[in-house]
């Protein structure tokens, strides 16, 4: 049967997933919405490479358009676990994205098939125990993008994860429902998230994007994870009402207190505003290209914390974020340098950070404050 730990690392994906949903991304779900790249498998949705298919747990496509390039699509991985995550995964994750972005479809120009590269994939991987060293020196210099959640800032939102795995946990254990049906359970996750995107299926009703759902109809959508569960060969299942109700709870539990950013650099940031309304407020009153200034907090009080605020000086907002930790540590090494190396960091690596909200793109400027 899946573990307890397992079970934390699938939610926390759906949730996470839920982030990506409110962060510009649509979530793929079904083989219907991309037949040439997409197939469906006997655990969920396999993504196809040039040498075999791949699992594809949670796969997001960015909805807006990034001028010269090709579309972005996202895998996202968590592990929720005491032990650092390893190389092992990371070197999986390359292995993933490598095979592929080797995949090519075919158009046809006259009588001639030319293959064609339609999707850039990237991967990023979620730890709330962080990483060991050799796994960030790998994933740094293969651009696969790290997230470490161990820090206090995250606890709420692995609060409320653990509070589901907990209650899904139990119910199987008092259903007698051995091994865990893993598809129903994510299908009825993202029916309560309203991230399902399918739309081509009648078994629910469409809803407006990001739209907020009462607890009832939550319920309701999650009521048909059996119906779609996109999973070929689960010869179990959870009782549908109990795991609605579940499913609809820890929808009621999420709060906008994650977003993700996308600097010039090549891993994802996870901002935790302090009022992400506030932020909301200087976009509507200052437009989507905003100046801002990063602080840099030293080993002295709290390691490794940076702080996004306006480079007005206003500190209508604050966005508090972590570099990985093998860029920390770097920045840390010589106390006497920090300034000096924190000053490179932003404007090399940080000079543009974006992010969506609201299905518009705002790009946060890094300006260097002026010395009298």
């Amino acid at each position: 049967m899946t573990s307890l730990e397992q079970l934390r690392g699938y939610v926390l994906e759906e949730v996470l997933a839920r982030l990506l949903h409110d962060s510009g991304y649509r979530l793929l779900v079904s083989e219907t919405q991309d037949p040439e790249a997409l197939k469906r498998g006997a655990h969920g949705l396999l993504v196809r490479g040039r040498g075999t298919d791949h699992q594809a747990d949670v796969l997001g496509e960015l909805t807006l358009p990034a001028p010269f390039s090709l579309p972005l699509r996202l895998f996202v991985e968590a592990k929720y676990r005491t032990m650092k995550t390893g190389l092992g995964d990371v070197r999986n994750a390359h292995g993933v994205i490598h095979d592929v972005n080797e995949h090519h479809s075919t158009a046809s120009a006259g009588s001639r098939a030319i293959p064609m590269r339609r999707y850039h994939y990237r991967y990023v991987l979620f730890s709330t125990s962080g990483f060991t060293r050799p796994a960030q020196q790998f994933a740094l210099a293969q651009q696969i993008s790290l997230v470490d959640l161990s820090s206090s800032g995250f606890s709420r939102l692995l609060g409320a994860v653990d509070h589901t795995a907990h209650e899904l946990y139990n119910l199987a254990r008092n259903s007698l429902v051995s091994p865990l049906p893993l598809g129903q359970i994510r299908t009825a996750l993202r029916l309560a998230f309203n991230t399902w995107t399918d739309q081509e299926s009648d078994e629910i009703e469409t809803e407006h994007p990001g739209e907020t759902l009462d607890f009832l109809r939550r319920a309701s959508r999650a009521r048909q994870a059996d119906k779609l569960n996109p999973a070929q060969r689960e010869a179990t299942a959870l009782p549908r009402d109990r795991l609605a109700l579940i499913s609809a709870e820890s929808a009621g539990q999420l709060s906008e207190n994650l977003v993700f950013a996308f600097p010039s650099a090549p891993f994802v940031l996870a901002l935790r505003p302090a009022d992400l309304f506030a932020l909301d407020a200087y976009v509507a009153r200052h437009g989507v290209e905003i100046n801002v200034n990063i602080q840099f907090v030293t080993r002295r009080t709290v390691t490794g914390d940076w702080m996004i605020v306006p480079a007005d000086g206003s500190r209508a907002f604050e966005l508090q974020f972590s570099l990985p930790a093998l860029l920390e540590d770097w920045l840390l090494y010589d106390e006497r340098a920090v300034g000096r190396r924190a000053r490179g960091i932003k404007a090399d690596l940080l000079s543009s950070i974006s992010l969506f909200r609201d299905g518009r793109l705002i790009r946060l400027n890094y300006q260097r404050p002026h010395r009298g």
